[in-house]
């Protein structure tokens, strides 16, 4: 969701291509209909197994860009595929998107919107199936698929509409689970967007992270602690300094041991750019899966001057 790495130009472009979708669907409420999208823009849907790769073997059989057959080999895509542990792919001559079943439920949604950007965004055709020097790098392969989240997100949240109505209510969890069932989105995305998009004046951070009494909540990859450290434009202005362990830190001080629902709401402070103490407001909340904190600015606290 995070447009950091997505160029001006590039965001600009994007932005136009969902305000016209939305548009041809009549400027709809939320929640947004995938499936709508999906007769709107004439994409079809299907699922997956990498335990069962006959689907995965037909559709690189019927792979074909400008008339020409672009794998020889059908079980390379099912190679690539299990061996990058992709959740999707989108098919673009059959104009396909592909969801790997054992993918849960809840996280189709934010999957599927994701690749409706790539279907829709002009110049991610030519990366899906390139193999050149400049496709196959990691920073481009990045961008691309920051491309891909920053078009999900302004479908799935209906551009400004979310933003507009979140201002109108509190940065409090009770309020975001509210508002996550009202755009059909998971807390964790919903979370991720009222950190950036609710106030981007504010200096706000959020992290997902592992829980700290309780290591098997939300530990990533390779055992990492810190899964994702999401922040508003302001907060990555005047506390730019501030890394994702610094941050963490302030939930490892304040964390209590409650394993589900809200895990603390605390105060406690972080340096901003020019070195003053900046006091902040915590809350953590914990979805069984990760935990999910978010800081809010108060105040610059003074300055304690000694006299004798």
């Amino acid at each position: 969701m995070i447009n950091e790495g997505i160029g001006e130009y590039e965001a600009d472009d994007i932005r136009k291509i969902v305000t016209r979708i939305l548009q041809d669907l009549g400027n709809p409420e939320p929640p947004l209909s995938l499936a709508h999208v999906r007769a709107l823009l004439d994409l079809n849907i299907g699922y997956y197994s990498t335990a069962n790769t006959t689907l995965l073997q037909d559709v690189a059989a019927r792979m074909k860009v400008a008339g020409k057959q672009v794998l020889q080999r059908p079980m390379l895509l099912v190679e690539a595929v299990t061996k990058a542990k992709l959740s999707a792919l989108w098919v673009p001559d059959t104009k396909r998107i592909l969801i790997d079943e054992a993918v849960p439920k809840p996280k189709h949604r934010w999957i599927e919107g994701h690749e409706v950007g790539h279907s829709v965004i002009p110049w991610h055709r030519e990366f899906l199936f390139g193999d050149n020097e400049y496709t196959l790098d990691p920073v481009c392969h990045a961008i691309v698929e920051a491309e891909a989240n920053y078009t999900a997100s302004q479908l799935l949240f209906l551009q400004q509409r979310f933003s507009q109505e979140a201002r109108d209510g509190s940065l409090e969890f009770k309020a975001i689970n509210a508002i996550s069932k009202r755009f059909g989105n998971t807390l964790t995305t919903t979370f991720w967007r009222m950190i950036e998009d609710r106030d981007p004046n504010s200096p706000v951070f959020g992290m997902v992270t592992a829980h700290p009494h309780y290591p098997e909540i939300g530990t990533g990859e390779g055992g990492k602690s810190i899964r994702y450290f999401i922040r508003s434009r302001a907060f990555r202005e005047r506390f730019g300094a501030v890394v994702p362990e610094a941050a963490y830190a302030l939930i490892q001080r304040n964390a209590t041991r409650r394993k589900r629902g809200p895990v603390f709401d605390a105060t406690d402070v972080l340096p901003n750019s020019n070195g003053e103490q900046c006091e902040f407001r915590l809350e953590s909340f914990c979805n069984t899966h990760a935990l999910l904190t978010y800081g809010v600015f108060v105040r610059i606290k003074p300055s304690m001057v000694i006299r004798c």
